[in-house]
This record gives structure tokens, C-alpha cells and sequence, in this order.
């Protein structure tokens, strides 16, 4: 895929969430997979507030730093992940990452892992050509319209996760703090992934 994949996804993109990446002592930090996205926007929403990039730099809310730090909420997950950076999601909090061998996107209900991409404008024109199934861009904007403004640092969830039966239609939706979110899911991937198909299901907040 051509470097158009992801011009057209920065053409969607609000306003730059972090200062330019352009300092040679700040850039070398960047992981070279994620420069050609970070060095031109530092982290952004698109499609409202269902895709959201994570900006680089350890001053900023939600940066990816932080975001990847094992306290945050990727201890949860006892190691699983753990050869992943997470950079990105969607408005459901599923994240999207790097890898030595591509980009991912990642179920954090179940761990499960899609490959995407083997560069940044691959994993572009991914997103770009089902936006609705990557971003959650409809159930988003229906959701705002229902609920108003989305608060910065809160992703939508039901109340049973989806892979247990929760519904994707937007009026089944909750804003949750994101980290809070991903802490839960954490849980209830760790109680529920060495059960066998139909057992009896408890969930623990």
C-alpha cells in the first residue's frame, strides 16, 4: 500500500495532541515503525472520537509512554502482550500495535491478535478501507448524538464485554476511564482464558 493510506487518515485527524516530534534527542526515541505517523501528528482523534493515537512524550496525558508502562494496566495481563507497544484504539478501547514482525490490532477482552500490516501505511489502508469495523466510527457518532460530548480519557463498553454476548449498538454503551477498562478486561481475560468452552462464567469487577 502507498504512503495515500495514510495521508488520507492524517487528513482526518484533529488537532496534534503533543508538540512536533522534530528535536533529533526526541525522535531518536520514537520507535521507527510509528515515525511516519508521529513526526507529522502527535497523537490526534479522527472520525470523532473514535480513533485515538496516542501522543509521544512523557508531559503529556494519555501518552504512549504511560500508556505502555507495566502499572498502568499491562500487568493485568501477567506477561501476555508483553512483546507488543500499544499506540492506538478504537472507540471500544481495542488497541492497535506494533511488533517485530507488524502491526496488530489486539482484543483485549480475549488477547486474540490481527495482523494488519507490515508497516504503518499498510496497517492505514487496513483501517481506512473498513473504518466502522476499526474505528467503531458509526456506534461513536451515534453515541454522541444520543449522549453528547464524549469525555476526553473514556472509551464505550457494555456491561458484558462482547465476548460473552455484549451488544455493539451504540445505546448499549457506558463511557469507562480507559484505564479502568483495560484493567477490568485485564481480569477478565486472566479468569477466563484456560476455561473450556461452556463453562459457567462469574465476573468479577
Amino acid at each position: 500500500m502507498s504512503e495515500q493510506h495514510l495521508a488520507d487518515l492524517l487528513g482526518q485527524a484533529g488537532r496534534a495532541l503533543g508538540p512536533l516530534l522534530h528535536a533529533p534527542a526526541v525522535s531518536a526515541q520514537i520507535p521507527e515503525p510509528l515515525k511516519p505517523l508521529l513526526m507529522k501528528q502527535n497523537g490526534f482523534y479522527a472520525f470523532g472520537p473514535a480513533l485515538f493515537v496516542r501522543p509521544w512524550g512523557p508531559d503529556i496525558p494519555g501518552n504512549c509512554l504511560w500508556w505502555n508502562a507495566s502499572n498502568t494496566w499491562r500487568n493485568e495481563y501477567n506477561g501476555t502482550g508483553d512483546d507488543l507497544l500499544f499506540f492506538a484504539e478504537d472507540i471500544f478501547g481495542f488497541q492497535f500495535a506494533i511488533h517485530p514482525d507488524g502491526f496488530y490490532q489486539f482484543d483485549p477482552e480475549t488477547a486474540d491478535r490481527e495482523f494488519m500490516g507490515e508497516d504503518i501505511f499498510e496497517w492505514a489502508g487496513t483501517l481506512m478501507d473498513d473504518l466502522d469495523f476499526y474505528s467503531g466510527r458509526h456506534v461513536a457518532q451515534t453515541w454522541q448524538e444520543l449522549n453528547g460530548r464524549l469525555p476526553v480519557g473514556k472509551r464505550l463498553a457494555p456491561a458484558i464485554p462482547f465476548a460473552f454476548g455484549g451488544r455493539f449498538e451504540a445505546e448499549h454503551q457506558a463511557a469507562i476511564p480507559d484505564v479502568e477498562l483495560m484493567r477490568f478486561r485485564g481480569d477478565i481475560y486472566m479468569q477466563t482464558k484456560d476455561l473450556p468452552d461452556g463453562a459457567t462464567i462469574e465476573f468479577r469487577g
